[in-house]
């Protein structure tokens, strides 16, 4: 089977498994969630639980503005998009070795490159997809509840390719730990401590700009001219992901897939 059997099989594991449903519906349910909980929600609980706030204080503590929500539902990606993702796709390769499935697709003349690429190619595109299409709904939805005050799509369509290629490069180390881990829930969280660690590491030394963490930080700027950090990351970005699927095959070609 060629790679466009591959690509056909993983999109078929997908919808089978509900995979491509979670994660489009838990980025859009934050797109929608967060312009309601900042106009409507928070403010009445803030006013019932503390009566004697004026309106401005409580605006204070709430993005009251559109570049204020979106750029609030972008942090939120990161923070719980991120675990949805990685939960969701934590099995892809760890379940497939421990549970044998990837004995036939080998054994019928696959490559370990061709579906460690298939896979990338399915999950990354549903990721970019589904990033960018609900970064557009959350700047629709938000401008109707609020002004529309980002006047340029430009700046939100990048924020969403830059955080479709951060999960892209969160995907990468699932499918990288998943080579080495069989465990599926040990798979998921190595890849939140690496993720998150990550994170936490470019802002405390200021090195997002040579890791995948830039790539977010860009996005919430909402710039129409992006810096030139931004490159920087991309491209350290997307060297993370090809040598971990590099990894990966090397790791699974010197596997013993029967082995228990």
């Amino acid at each position: 089977m060629n790679i466009k059997g591959i690509i056909k099989k993983e999109i078929l594991e997908g919808i089978r498994n509900y995979r491509f449903l979670i994660i489009f519906g838990g980025l859009l349910f934050f797109a929608i969630l967060d312009p309601i909980m900042n106009k409507i929600v928070m403010p009445q609980l803030l006013k019932s639980q503390f009566p004697n706030m004026t309106l401005e204080a409580i605006n204070d503590m709430l993005a009251s503005n559109q570049i204020s929500v979106i750029r609030g539902y972008l942090e939120d990606i990161f923070e719980i998009g991120t675990i949805i993702i990685t939960f969701t796709l934590s099995g892809i390769v760890a379940q497939e070795i421990s549970e044998k499935t990837l004995i036939l697709p080998i054994t019928t003349g696959k490559r370990y490159g061709h579906l460690i690429i298939g896979k990338v190619l399915v999950y990354g595109s549903i990721l970019i997809f589904a990033t960018t299409t609900s970064a557009i709904v959350n700047y629709i939805y938000s401008g109707v509840l609020y002004d529309f005050e980002l006047f340029s799509l430009v700046p939100l369509l990048r924020a969403g390719l830059l955080q479709g290629l951060y999960m892209i490069f969160v995907l990468s180390i699932i499918i990288l730990i998943g080579s080495f881990v069989r465990k599926t829930i040990s798979t998921g969280l190595l890849t939140l401590i690496i993720a998150y660690g990550t994170t936490f590491l470019g802002s405390l030394f200021e090195i997002n700009n040579y890791l995948p963490a830039g790539l977010l930080s860009e996005g919430k700027l909402l710039a129409v001219i992006p810096s030139l950090g931004m490159f920087k990351s991309i491209l350290c970005t997307i060297s993370i992901i090809i040598i971990s699927m590099i990894v990966a095959v090397i790791r699974l070609s010197n596997m013993e897939l029967t082995r228990g």
